[in-house]
Parts: structure tokens; sequence; C-alpha cells
């Protein structure tokens, strides 16, 4: 049975109330606490950890999603939003309120977790306790941060050595004046963290951190590096555990009386708080009697329009010709409200596949984990890869049902970006080359200090 987002968290036995919207509301660098917001009992803690959860939530809720989507060539441009015109355009300012927003939500995460690590120990918490504690805060910690990472710095292999700018992968509370890490540094720190949530974690939950997760963020991490014999066996541990299954519907956006069976980590709306933990996906909905702000992009679509067996095509998409010019509506994300899955198997089978074929590993596995989604996709095996198909072609296919499965969910960008930066593809997104310096977003102003760089200004 799903555990509510919103309502409890039980970690090894502790019950986490809510009520904490106020704790820690500290500005992005970090402060020192008031009184009222000293962390005085066990409860203090556990109500911080709970906010952490919160603020996780505000992260994925669609916003950081669609930063990625709109750097893509998978949406077309903006109906009106200018802060999203700049990202879609590949040209974002430093004063853009939109960004600013939305990277301070992964920083704020960060520091409530780095607060509950500093005070931990001040509290008589079982051995048990207290390590559960620290590997959730590590957890949405590396999670948080890695997510700035992926938009506001190039890929991993953007330079031989990773040593181009990164970010502040912030482990303390205080607040101090220091310079960007490079992004291999930044990557060392993202999966020492998980690593040593790792063994601390419950296996499985629908919405808070576990071993499954801390594996499956692993994996996508390692595939990200091109270390795909690594990305593979964290796959391997969370497919191989048997919890998770494709299920027969293509629909993993789903409302909390649908148990989505292949989720492994997600955060829940709860409506009747008015608590709306999909809101960032409003920007796509085509069911209102207002345009949306998000159409998909003519080219994505014409790479899937002829196969009208796929029912992603016919679910989730919608060639509207009765305005001036010829619009893609969005279906895929047309409910009120969802919860959304932000971690899932659909994305570790087919990163597994291209891991194993890109490594050398079992392509009958790989072979498999392709069919899986497309007979979910089409309802029978009619489209399924042939038994013995090369590495290039398992290849070749998960990229193609990666792009349609994980349309909207900021992945694309980074799969240009990963293919660019290890295989030397020359990708342009819009005539844009994958490694100009406006593929990359701007940090707000409020960053720039003598030692932090911000990214170079111009755009593509």
């Amino acid at each position: 049975m799903k555990k509510s987002f919103s309502a409890i968290l039980v970690a090894g036995g502790l019950l986490l109330s809510t009520g904490c919207e106020k704790i820690l509301e500290t500005p992005l660098q970090g402060t020192d606490l008031t009184e009222e917001e000293a962390l005085q009992t066990k409860q203090d803690v556990l109500n911080v950890l709970q906010s952490c959860y919160d603020v996780t939530a505000n992260v994925y809720n669609g916003r950081i999603q669609y930063l990625g989507e709109l750097l893509s060539d998978n949406l077309a441009k903006p109906r009106s939003n200018e802060d999203l015109t700049e990202v879609f355009n590949h040209n974002t300012l430093f004063f853009n309120s939109t960004i600013g927003g939305i990277y301070a939500d992964p920083y704020i995460t960060a520091f409530r977790c780095n607060r509950i690590l500093e005070i931990i120990d001040n509290f008589d918490f079982s051995t048990a306790e207290r390590n559960e504690i620290v590997a959730e805060a590590k957890f949405l910690r590396a999670i948080s941060q890695w997510e700035i990472l992926r938009l506001f710095a190039q890929p991993y292999g953007f330079t031989s050595n990773n040593g181009h700018n990164g970010i502040i992968y912030k482990t303390r509370t205080f607040e101090e004046i220091v310079a960007r890490s490079p992004v291999g540094v930044n990557y060392n720190e993202i999966i020492a963290d998980l690593e040593s949530a790792l063994p601390n974690l419950r296996p499985s939950s629908d919405y808070y951190a576990s071993q499954d997760a801390a594996n499956g963020f692993l994996a996508k991490i390692h595939f990200q590096m091109g270390d795909y014999a690594q990305a593979a066996v964290y796959a391997n541990a969370v497919i191989g555990s048997g919890r998770y299954s494709l299920g027969s519907s293509i629909d993993r956006f789903e409302n909390d009386t649908v148990d989505v069976t292949e989720a492994i980590f997600s955060n829940t709306s709860r409506p009747e708080f008015g608590d709306f933990r999909s809101s960032g996906f409003g920007n796509y909905r085509s069911d209102l009697a207002s345009p949306p702000e998000f159409f998909a992009s003519r080219e994505f679509y014409d790479i899937y329009a002829a196969d009208t067996s796929d029912r992603r095509l016919k679910n989730f998409f919608e060639l509207d010709e009765s305005g001036d010019a010829p619009r893609v509506l969005v279906k895929k994300f047309n409910q009120e409200w969802f919860n959304v899955t932000i971690l899932h198997l659909t994305d570790l089978k087919l990163l597994r596949a291209e891991a194993l074929a890109e490594s050398g590993g079992d392509l009958t596995v790989a072979i498999q984990d392709i069919n899986d989604v497309r007979e979910r996709a089409y309802g029978s095996n009619l489209n399924n890869l042939p038994t013995g198909s090369s590495a290039s072609q398992i290849i070749e296919a998960a990229r193609y049902e990666r792009r349609i499965e994980m349309f909207g969910e900021g992945d694309r960008i980074q799969q240009i970006k990963r293919r660019g930066a290890l295989e030397g593809e020359a990708t342009e997104v819009r005539t844009h080359p994958w490694d100009c310096n406006g593929m990359v977003i701007q940090f707000p102003i409020s960053e720039q200090t003598t030692k932090f760089e911000l990214n170079p200004t111009g755009g593509c």
C-alpha cells in the first residue's frame, strides 16, 4: 500500500509529522538559525527531514523537467512566457526570475539536509535511527544538486579531465564565498553521498529514499558519465529485485488511486489539502479553454507520426491543424493533478539495454528490455526487436523508445549532451551545437561573488 508523501514518514519506526512549512525557510546561501527555528528535540529533527521531502517534491513538480525540455528539440517555442522563451532560445539571462525560483529549491533541500547532518549527534537516536536519517539526508542532498549540475554546467566529458566549471556542492550550512568546483569533483561528491547512503536506506519505498532509488540514480549518473558497465550493474540491482513491473498502462502520471507499478521514486499530490505537486506540468495541458504554454515540436512529432499503431502517439499527442499553422498538442499531462514519477522502470530498462550494448554485455537481456517497452506501447509483439539484433541496432532502438517514452520528463537534452560529449556526435538543436554556451542555463545574479564565476553570456 502506498504511503502518503505529505502526511507521514515512517523511518525506522519513527513517525514524522507535518506542519513544518516554516522550518528552515532559509535564503539560498544559508544563514544562522533563529531561536524559533532552532532544533531542540528529536521531533524537530524529524520534522526538518520531512520538510526536505516537501521541497524535493517542489523541485520535481514539472519545472526542473521543463527547463531540460526547453533546451532540447522536443518542444516548440513557448506561447508567451518570456522567461521560458529565453531557455528555448539558448540565451538565458541572470535576471530571469523563473530560473531563479527553480534554482533555489534544490539548495533549500541541501541546506536543510546539511543542518540535519550537523546536529544529528546531539540527539539520542538509536544507531539504526541515526544511520537511516543520515542516509536519507545524503540521498536528498545528492539528487537535488545533481539536477542543478546537469542544467547549469556543461556535461561530463565536455573536457578531457572534467575540470570545467560545475557547481558549488553544498555540504555545510554556514555561508562562505567559494568558487565553483569542477564537474568531475561534483560527480564524485554526488556518487559518494549516494554510496554512503545506500546500505542504511530501506530496500524500497514509493515516496521516500530507498536502496532501489539510490541504485536507480547511481545507474543514471554512471550512464551520463559513460561508465556503461557500472550503470548496468546498478540498473540490474533495481530491475532484478522483482519489485517493479511495467504493467499494461503507458501512463505513469496518475493520481493516487492508481498503483503505478513501475514507480521507484515519486512525489504525490494531496488534492484534499490543495497540495498539487504536479503544477509545473500544467504548462502542457491541452484540455483547457486557454491554449497551453508548451507544444511538442513538429520535428519530434514527425519522427513518430507514421507509426499509427503506437499507443503513445495516439494517447499523448495530437496534431492540431485548425489554426494558421499546425501545432502539436501534448495530452500526456492532461489532468488537474497527479503523482509525479521521478524514477521509473521504463527509464532503467532502456538505460540497461543501451548500457549493455555499449559495454559488450548480454544482448539477449538488452533485447528483452526493449521488447518489454515495445509490447506495452503496441499491445502486441509485432514490433519487437528481433532475436540476434546487433549492439548498434539495440542502441538505436533504445534511443528511439527513450525519446517518446520520456517526453516532458527533462531527459532528452541529457542524452544529446551525453552523446555529444562522450561519443562525438555533432548534434544541433535548432541550429545550435550541443556544446555552445547557451546550452547551459545562466545562474541567478545573486550567485556572483569574487570567486563564483557565472556562465558565459550571449547564448549560442
